[in-house]
């Protein structure tokens, strides 16, 4: 071997940490974070609280750990030979020069793996206390703000908002964006659910989405959805799926509905429910008045009657003449009542009437929200030139670009 090659090798002679560091390099920033199926083997939840196995199937192992803070969340007991699902990122252990995954998410393979995980879920929490009636919050009778905490491109959203113009059409719907299916849904409720108590504008949320296999809705069995429905200070309604699908949810929330639809009319009443709500009251006091006049007329009748009285008569006379006179005053004082309570009915339709979004925008005015989360633009440092609004009109939106935002004075910012 001549002097100049043994010059180059000696060149590209390189450390055992070098080489295991430039494998990590490679590895690590040319692989995504990934789902993997397989058995476990090897399991051991460390008294430290990591959990060390090793995923393998028919042809290939793959040595696996999930830290504390991961597997904490876990709604079932992993244990060897039950077939999993595992997310997360191939890294090198550089100490023993291996790869391996580090698990974030892990669940049972299979719906029957699944509906056991649901159960196992669903009894600690029960044990827990969270599906006690006491912690149910009742649900306003009269909301002014509806929250919508679910895709902001589904159909469930469309359902909803539908349903609430259609019995409400004063009420304010607040879409709150949130990924609802797949390994970062559960996180995405979570934090939307988070944001809608920190707003603490809406008087009653609806969660949820619309319909899907068990997987598609697991999301919803997730513990930390859970605990999130539980700790929050706004009502909320669980709208998940069909009425045929059960959730955790369902369970940990102040009201479950069969379908976002079912949500939407649990949230808001229609506008003739009130009606009839004040007219059944209408009826209600004016029976009890006739039954308190009647009752009145038969004890002085009684009086009447009795033989005591029948010798004074003139005294007998006088009573008949006040109560006669008390029964005129009861009846036009009932009268009045039941006036004041039509004219009560009357102007609350009119008042409906008048504040109808729809017949303001057919004089001519308009409703502009600032996208993509449609809040509603009260002001100009609510938006910023080149930002999009959408302007509502009597009969369609217009989705615009802002060209330029001025104030009160001309100024423009």
């Amino acid at each position: 071997m001549s002097e100049e090659l043994l010059q180059d090798e000696t060149r590209q002679v390189r450390s055992v940490s070098e080489v295991t560091g430039m494998v990590k390099n490679v590895l690590e920033s040319s692989l995504p974070s990934v789902w993997v199926e397989g058995e476990l083997s090897n399991f051991k939840h460390h008294s430290s609280g990591h959990m060390y196995f090793t995923l393998k199937d028919d042809k290939s192992a793959l040595p696996s750990l999930m830290f504390k803070f991961a597997n904490q969340k876990l709604a079932f007991r992993p244990d060897n030979g039950m077939r999993v699902v595992a997310w997360g990122r191939i890294k090198v252990y550089e100490p023993q020069g291996r790869y391996q995954l580090y698990v974030e998410r892990m669940r049972p393979s299979g719906i029957g793996a699944l509906a056991q995980a649901f159960e196992d879920l669903k009894k600690r929490l029960a044990d827990e206390g969270l599906f006690d009636p006491e912690h149910r919050k009742p649900l306003p009778e009269f909301p002014r703000v509806v929250a919508v905490v679910t895709s902001p491109t589904g159909a469930a959203v469309r359902d909803v908002i539908r349903v609430v113009r259609a019995r409400a059409p004063m009420t304010e719907i607040v879409v709150i964006p949130s990924v609802v299916q797949g390994a970062d849904a559960a996180p995405s409720i979570v934090r939307a659910i988070q944001a809608l108590d920190a707003w603490g504008g809406a008087d009653v949320a609806i969660v949820g989405r619309g319909g899907g296999s068990l997987e598609d809705l697991w999301a919803f069995n997730e513990e930390a959805v859970a605990r999130a429905i539980h700790a929050a200070r706004t009502p909320i309604i669980s709208a998940v799926g069909h009425e045929v699908d059960v959730t955790i949810a369902d369970f940990v929330a102040d009201a479950r509905a069969a379908t976002p639809s079912n949500g939407a009319e649990l949230a808001v009443r229609e506008g003739a429910d009130v009606s009839r709500r004040v007219e059944a009251l209408d009826r209600r006091l004016s029976g009890a008045m006739r039954g308190m006049l009647a009752g009145l007329s038969d004890h002085v009748e009684r009086l009447h009657t009795a033989y005591a009285f029948k010798l004074p008569r003139e005294i007998i006379e006088r009573s008949a003449q006040r109560v006669d006179e008390a029964t005129r005053r009861a009846s036009s004082s009932v009268a009045q009542l039941v006036a004041a309570r039509r004219a009560e009915v009357a102007r609350h339709e009119t008042a409906l009437r008048l504040s109808d979004p729809r017949g303001i925008m057919a004089r001519g005015y308009a409703a502009v929200s600032v996208l993509p989360a449609s809040k509603p633009l009260r002001s100009v440092d609510d938006v910023e030139a080149g930002g999009e609004v959408r302007v509502t009109v009597a009969d369609g939106r217009l989705d615009c670009s802002v060209l330029r935002v001025s104030d009160s004075d001309g100024r423009t910012s």
